[in-house]
């Protein structure tokens, strides 16, 4: 990819929260470099979850995200319950779940019942970061954002991908 040519969007997420190229450069100043926990770049081109006129968002968390065992399992268990609760067992084609959160990983939306059994299956240990909000733009982030938002941030495996 090279990023002189790639088709970005103008506004970024910063935290869970978009914001515009100016609002993201002067929040980015609050923090130290070694605050920065994790940068991505998502690819929207394979989604119709962000509803943007544009093919890469750029997705930055930064501040204090020395996350315990025991946090990741609290966020972790959060998104099973509501998965497993608003969705059928059997996998129902064009199933819209009215209570299901949305679940993003490594900046990528999935869809619900995939996420169901990546939550259902995960480990704490192959968490490098999780966190859930309770409202996220559905207009950048799809439907059932509406309804909160999961993003997980997987340890990077020993081929350099965390997940496809």
């Amino acid at each position: 990819m090279n990023l002189d040519t790639v088709n970005l969007c103008d506004s970024y997420i910063l935290n869970g929260i978009p914001v515009t190229e100016e609002d993201f450069r002067y929040e980015l100043r609050k923090y130290k470099k070694s605050e920065i926990k994790f940068t991505a770049i998502a690819d929207l081109s394979k989604t119709t979850f962000f509803h943007q006129n544009c093919d890469y968002m750029i997705l930055v968390g930064a501040g204090e995200y020395n996350q315990s065992k025991e946090s990741k399992l609290k966020e972790l268990d959060s998104i099973r319950s509501n998965l497993n609760k608003n969705l059928p067992e059997i996998v129902i084609r064009d199933y819209i779940c009215e209570g299901c959160k949305q679940v993003v990983v490594d900046g990528t939306p999935i869809g619900m019942y995939e996420a169901r059994n990546l939550v259902n299956e995960l480990k704490p240990k192959n968490i490098d970061f999780i966190v859930s909000y309770e409202s996220a733009n559905p207009r950048i982030f799809g439907r059932y954002s509406i309804n909160g938002l999961t993003e997980i941030f997987l340890k990077k495996k020993a081929d350099n991908k965390s997940y496809e």
